[in-house]
Formats: C-alpha cells, structure tokens, sequence
C-alpha cells in the first residue's frame, strides 16, 4: 500500500483518479466498508466530496476500481519476482512462493483491504466477476508453470488440480499468518510451500489418492 499522497491543486484525471483509489484502499485498510465513505475518501486524499463524485459515480464504483487497482498491484509485484528469477518451471514457482511471504504481500494494510473484497465477493455480482478475473489470472499463471515442469520432468499431474491445490496453499498460508503472524514465521509458511513444490517435483501430488481409485 502506497503512503498519503501529497495534495495538488492540479493534475490530471488519472492521476487523480489514482489518488482517489489509493485514498479508498487506505481506508478500507483502516476503517473497513462501514467506515468508508465519500467524506472520508476524499478527507484521506486531501480533496473536496464534490471530487470523489465528479470521477466516480458513487462508492460503488470507487470499491470495484479499487479492487481492480489492488490485483493489479499484486500481479506486478508478482512478476517482478518472477522476471528476477531464474526463468525455469521450478525457479518460477519458487520465485512465486517466496514473493508470496515477502513484501509487499504481508503489508498488513493489504490483509484489510483484500477481506473487505472477499467479504463482497459473495453478494456483489460486480465485485463477483473482478475476484474472478483477479483469480483466473493467478491461476493461469500456476497452471501454465506447473505443466510446463510436468512435460520438463516427464511428471503425470493435472495442471489444473496442482494449480487449484497450489492457489488454495498459499492462500491459506498468507491469510492465517497475516491474521495472527504469532502462529508461524513467514519462513515457515515458505517451507511449508516449498515443500509442496518438492513433493510435486518428486511426483507425489495425489499418489495416494490416485492408488486409492484405482485399486
């Protein structure tokens, strides 16, 4: 999450349409949906109400932008992890489980800012369809590099399911630590997934359950 931006006086509608966003962010970080309102954005931006209207039909429209603007962060940051990595199948995927566990991702900001998405994910058909697209790049991402390793290591796994798998992982991972960072280290979590990442080199992602239908 970025810090208070400056106040202009002038500038472009892009640019202010981005201080408005980040203004949103920060306050659902720190305020949740309840507490988050025209009067409250635009007092954390420095601006008028009348602004926050002038650029954004209501808050509303505010909250999906600024959830498309939060993926967004996150998958830059994710690539640049990526693209510093060493550019093989296994280096991607443990350049994307260490940029999981470092910053920007646990900024606690963040965890605030992505439950309060969540939480309308389920009865906000708009904000409904950004999780899922957020989402399906993400996935596409893993799935894509983990079929790619499959065919370098000649592994029998379905991409589909160890990116489902993987996703769910890492997830969890960064949510609980996020909630309670007593519970286990960041490092932890990172072993934990890199040890994920071994099983399914050493091709052992569902054997047992494999054996089980088969038998």
């Amino acid at each position: 999450m970025t810090d208070k931006a400056p106040k202009f006086t002038r500038d472009l509608p892009e640019a202010r349409r981005k201080q408005l966003i980040e203004a949103t962010a920060r306050s659902l970080a720190r305020h949740g949906m309840e507490g988050t309102t025209v009067r409250v954005v635009a007092a954390e931006a420095g601006v008028s109400p009348g602004l926050v209207r002038h650029h954004f039909a209501g808050m509303h429209d505010l909250i999906a932008e600024t959830y498309r603007w939060t993926g967004k962060e996150v998958d830059r940051a994710l690539r640049a992890s990526l693209a510093a990595a060493e550019q093989t199948p296994e280096a991607q995927l443990r350049a994307f489980v260490d940029s999981s566990f470092s910053e920007p991702m646990l900024d606690t900001d963040l965890l605030g800012v992505w439950l309060t998405f969540w939480s309308l994910t389920r009865t906000d058909p708009e904000i409904h369809a950004i999780h899922g697209k957020v989402y399906a790049g993400y996935r596409r991402r893993l799935e894509e590099l983990i079929r790619e390793l499959a065919v370098e290591r000649k592994l029998k796994v379905d991409a589909r399911v160890a990116s489902l798998a993987f996703t769910a992982l890492l997830d969890g991972l960064w949510l609980e630590h996020c909630l309670d960072a007593s519970t286990f280290t960041a490092r932890e979590a990172a072993m934990i997934a890199h040890d994920w990442v071994d099983n399914l080199i050493a091709g052992r992602f569902l054997a047992g359950a494999k054996q089980a239908l088969s038998a």
